[in-house]
């Protein structure tokens, strides 16, 4: 007789423990990793409104608004941007679009995130200059539903209208 090749028992016993021992260190690394993902990607589209907005106002020389919209046809006048938000030429001043002014809108935001301002600002009014004509800086805060370590991000806003970087700061 021949001799025979392939796994024994105790081979393929031991190959399972290990492949479990491995699968049950990377899943939650793997979690991890596609929640950091969406978290950034979700704050790149608030950071891109936000510079789009600050653009069209300096290209098109008046006033251009961001707001917070749950219908993204009007503002919603709430601090809950995960909803979704509008931007639009605010050349009337009143905050809200007119026929016609709409540029870009941006849906709900997936996962069910918290975005608000600190200071509880609806909306973000760039003037002709891209300055933002208010000396105070806007903070808006993006948090994820079971929100653990240093997820939550933050988007800084200068009085000057630029645009700082995103940080990460501890969870609430």
């Amino acid at each position: 007789m021949g001799k025979q090749h392939g796994f024994t028992l105790v081979e393929l016993m031991i190959t399972l423990v290990i492949a479990a021992i491995i699968l049950t260190l990377a899943v939650p690394s793997f979690r991890d990793l596609m929640q950091n993902n969406r978290i950034t990607t979700q704050v790149n589209e608030m950071v891109s409104a936000l510079n789009m907005a600050r653009m069209e106002a300096i290209r098109q020389s008046t006033a251009v608004s961001v707001c917070a919209s749950s219908d993204q046809a009007t503002c919603s006048g709430t601090n809950d941007w995960a909803k979704g938000w509008i931007l639009f030429t605010d050349n009337n001043a009143t905050g809200n679009p007119s026929v016609n002014q709409i540029i870009r809108v941006w849906d709900a935001l997936p996962g069910k995130p918290k975005v608000s301002e600190a200071g509880g600002a609806s909306f973000v009014r760039f003037q002709s200059d891209g300055m933002r004509g208010s000396a105070g800086a806007l903070t808006f805060n993006h948090t994820i539903p079971g929100c653990t370590g240093l997820q939550q991000r933050s988007i800084d806003v200068t009085g000057s209208g630029r645009v700082g970087g995103v940080t990460k700061t501890a969870c609430p």
